[in-house]
């Protein structure tokens, strides 16, 4: 298994390592959602068939009467316009490409969804004690032209979506180059977005195990309907949360984030994300690893159990306050970086949420962003072979060494200079990480498990 990175802890403090432990299960057994099948029977002879484990386990896995687990992806569905470039245009000037323009269906929460679903058909998950064996995006698409290209693209790619058709549809403009990218957006159907949108009913379903909010601040309309929709799913269904904040196009860095985080299992974003929203700021154009640590230190003293974010082609580091983890990525020839972190963050949902392993969700997820890059746009689904090719890739990068993490300002000197060697060249570039994550649970890519 890959090497988690740890912290240093006093004296007294046990260590932790999360990477070889068996996820902790619950004493008590999980109730058994029942569907329309059984809804002639009364309550109490619901409670005697279900009252001994071995019909529990018979009505799910024989007779089919449990709900499939199922990740639901609420937020942004947008139509991408994706012109690759290699110098943003200058004003009054007509700037000549080589590729051609494309239009494809995008938004984070469209692409999460689609390389989500596809993981889901060419992936086994055997050895997951809560494997999830579906992925439904919950948005609001335009009832014009535009929202019919994204409907009608949403479909090939195999997502199932539960949206309602009202308004104009979001499109994006995305200027593509070969290290970054830059945006222009008409918001339409994703800042109307609201809970008015959603067929709760299914949001809340049987069988929900996990609820990902995705570009919560580009979904403004529906910020305020998200706290309570967390805590439904948390009593209601037992599931865990996860959020992609996006960028904040108004600079401010509010709209209730940081009061969501104590009740967010896991918060997924890039490093000028994490430090805009702890309020840290970046010297640079990338964020130096003093940078990356405090803003990860000041966010989970704001509640934030888990904090992952993403390093570019260098990788992903996650933290608790207990335990860090990093994953290397070996850098490969760039085609498109629309739609990266997408992929990173479905790649990540799919190997922590049926295991809660930390370095799991880095492996996949950190394959499935580099995996991205050999395509235009967010929402191709990803190939199993592209996503195992970029996992042996990733082999070859080396082992990270332990590094101490900066736990006062005192101590912030010395860490720093010892966590910017950690994050040289010389480490991301050679070495090997345990990207052996379940290759033999590879599958044709035609075979759906389901």
């Amino acid at each position: 298994d890959s090497r988690s990175v740890e912290p240093r802890r006093s004296e007294s403090r046990p260590t932790l390592e999360l990477a070889s432990v068996e996820p902790r299960r619950s004493e008590s057994r999980p109730t058994l959602e029942l569907d329309s099948r059984l809804a002639h029977t009364s309550a109490p002879q619901h409670r005697m068939l279900l009252s001994f484990a071995p019909f529990r386990a018979l009505a799910t896995s024989l007779l089919g009467l449990g709900s499939p687990s199922t990740v639901q992806v609420v937020g942004d569905a947008y139509l991408d316009i994706i012109a690759k470039i290699d110098e943003l245009p200058q004003w009054d000037g007509d700037t000549a490409i080589r590729s051609p323009i494309e239009t494809v269906a995008g938004g984070s929460a469209l692409n999460t969804a689609v390389q989500l679903s596809a993981l889901c058909r060419t992936r086994r998950q055997r050895d997951q004690p809560r494997p999830f064996r579906r992925c439904v995006l919950h948005s609001r698409v335009g009832s014009d032209l535009y929202g019919e290209l994204v409907a009608a693209k949403t479909r090939e790619a195999g997502v199932t979506l539960s949206a309602r058709r009202e308004g104009g549809q979001g499109v994006c403009i995305c200027l593509s180059g070969r290290r970054d990218r830059a945006f222009v957006s008409f918001k339409g159907s994703v800042a109307d977005l609201s809970e008015a949108d959603l067929d709760v009913g299914r949001l809340l379903a049987p069988g929900t195990s996990h609820l990902h909010f995705s570009a919560y601040y580009d979904c403004s309309g529906l910020q305020p309907a998200v706290p309570r929709l967390m805590a439904r799913a948390k009593a209601e269904r037992g599931a865990s949360v996860s959020i992609v904040p996006q960028t904040d196009a108004t600079g401010a860095w509010e709209g209730g984030l940081l009061e969501l985080l104590p009740h967010t299992d896991v918060l997924l974003c890039n490093q000028r994300e994490a430090a805009s929203i702890a309020g840290v700021a970046i010297a640079g154009r990338r964020a130096t690893w003093y940078e990356i640590s405090e803003a990860v230190r000041r966010l989970h003293a704001r509640g934030a159990p888990l904090v992952v974010v993403t390093l570019g082609p260098d990788g992903a580091v996650a933290a608790t306050e207990q335990q860090w983890w990093f994953q290397p990525n070996q850098e490969r020839a760039v085609k498109d970086t629309t739609g990266c972190g997408d992929a990173f963050a479905a790649g990540f949902l799919f190997g922590w949420c049926g295991s809660r392993d930390v370095q799991r969700g880095l492996v996949y997820g950190c394959a499935c962003g580099a995996a991205a890059v050999g395509i235009t746009g967010g929402s191709e689904p990803l190939s199993a072979t592209s996503v195992n090719a970029c996992m042996r890739r990733n082999e070859g990068v080396q082992r990270a060494r332990e590094v101490r993490t900066p736990r006062t300002a005192a101590a912030g000197a010395s860490a720093e200079a010892e966590g910017e060697a950690f994050f040289s060249e010389e480490n991301l570039s050679d070495g090997r990480v345990c990207a052996e994550a379940d290759e033999d649970e590879d599958e044709d890519e035609d075979e759906d498990e389901d």
